[in-house]
């Protein structure tokens, strides 16, 4: 591994990664100003959202909580004043340090503490006393309560709390308030999004370079995530994914000590997360051999859907179509593609998953705006989407029927208005790349769908 070529990968990428372009407080007031207009026209007093380290999106958006660690946590919002964040005492001190960025409150709870420890100095409050505080009770008048984040979210307990004071017909679960609040970004979010993708894009480079047969998953990783973090992205949105052989059929399953080996396929995988917003890059290669023709037509299958689904967006947007014409548009196209398998039938490769989701504060769970038979609105103003598109070669019996276990291209996209454009220079087709220690994409190879968020 030769380290001088990944520093000078970080080098050349380093100009175009503005470490300061963060979110404001000015913007985190008009985030709560906006979720307490809707609340109050739904006439709510106090809205209720929780997170953790798996679901951090709702709570890093409205507070800037990025990093949380250990224990759950949770933030309270009355209809008119600032937010409290509610935390245990151990990831409290994290949670204290984040909340500098929007200037929320923050107050310990016996609840979210590890369950076995004694913390003795810990100044504890109850929530309820917590609610009271924010929202002056008012008598004759019920509290209205509405819980922002899934039910797979919250403690029971709470929930059981929040029902048992207030009564359980005051007590709402109104996940699509914050939902679609947080899909449509603004100027700044695009801006950090968009540095993401250029830190995933120099981190997949140098995954590429160094990608030959006797290296393991974990040396692979070790590198895109020495990059990434180079380039000041704090953590990432899921383990960097390296699969080789067989273990493509984890389809996002994170790296190994296992040994890659020659004529093997590995699907590559970061998700840079910089500044609480998230990139993305994933593909699939071959190792140390030819691509032969079964293989190739394997792949030709996965470029065309890339192409069809990526056109199909570009018009739904320049039209304002339903955004299931792009769900539409993949399947039709699957529909008609038919591969040879090894026993001479002829059938259509299936994908695993959505063409198309939404992301901002996490890689993939923003909790709306993917793509589906069933979005009937048109996609949102100004957004940031990721293009998934993935085959599997094995069918329902998990029998390979086709060469490739799984095969995969993501990228970032940005929408202003009728424009799209694709947040990542990386090409489709990387596997002239691999092994090679280059420290910039080649100009001739950029995807033609790339656009610079101020460009044309």
């Amino acid at each position: 591994m030769n380290i001088k070529h990944l520093e000078k990968i970080i080098e050349n990428y380093q100009p175009r990664v503005n470490r300061a372009l963060t979110i404001t407080k000015r913007e985190y007031r008009q985030r709560w100003k906006k979720v307490q207009k809707a609340m109050k026209a739904k006439g709510y007093d106090l809205a209720y959202a929780c997170g953790s380290e798996l679901d951090r999106s709702d709570i890093a958006w409205l507070a800037g909580v990025f990093d949380p660690i250990i224990e759950r946590y949770g933030i309270l919002i009355p209809v008119e004043g600032t937010p409290v964040v509610v935390a245990g005492s151990e990831g409290g001190h994290v949670i204290a340090d984040c909340l500098k960025a929007s200037g929320a409150q923050l107050a310990l709870l016996r609840e979210f503490q590890i369950s076995d420890e004694d913390y003795r100095f810990a100044a504890y409050e109850r929530l309820e006393d917590i609610i009271f505080r924010l929202v002056p009770f008012k008598p004759g008048r019920p509290l209205k309560i509405a819980i922002l984040s899934s039910s797979q979210f919250i403690p029971y307990d709470h929930v059981q709390l929040f029902e048992g004071r207030f009564g359980g017909e005051n007590v709402v679960f109104d996940v699509d308030l914050l939902r679609r609040l947080k899909y449509e970004k603004s100027e700044k979010e695009l801006r950090i999004i968009e540095t993401a993708n250029i830190i995933a894009d120099a981190a997949f480079l140098g995954m590429l370079s160094v990608l030959k047969p006797g290296i393991t998953e974990l040396d692979v990783a070790a590198v895109g995530d020495y990059i990434m973090k180079r380039l000041g992205a704090r953590r990432t949105g899921f383990p960097t994914i390296v699969s080789s052989g067989t273990r493509g059929r984890t389809v996002i399953g994170p790296a190994t000590n296992r040994v890659i080996k020659k004529g093997e396929w590995v699907s590559l995988g970061v998700s840079p997360t910089f500044n609480g917003y998230h990139g993305i890059m994933r593909r699939t290669v071959k190792v140390g051999a030819e691509v032969i023709a079964e293989e190739k037509a394997f792949l030709m299958a996965l470029e065309g859907l890339y192409l069809t689904v990526m056109e199909a967006t570009c018009q739904a947007a320049k039209e304002n179509l339903p955004a299931n014409y792009i769900d539409q548009k993949g399947k039709e196209y699957l529909k008609w593609t038919k591969l040879h398998t090894d026993d001479g039938r002829r059938l259509s490769p299936r994908e695993p998953y959505t063409f198309i989701h939404n992301t901002g504060c996490s890689e993939c769970q923003e909790g709306y705006g993917a793509v589906t038979p069933y979005s009937e609105e048109p996609l949102g103003e100004n957004v940031a989407l990721m293009i998934d598109v993935a085959l599997t070669g094995f069918d329902e019996q998990g029998e390979l029927v086709f060469p490739i276990e799984y095969a995969v291209a993501e990228d970032c996209l940005w929408k202003r208005g009728p424009q799209v454009g694709d947040f990542n220079q990386m090409p489709f087709n990387v596997q002239e790349l691999v092994g090679r220690e280059l420290t910039l994409i080649p100009q001739d190879r950029i995807n033609p769908y790339y656009i610079p968020l101020g460009g044309d």
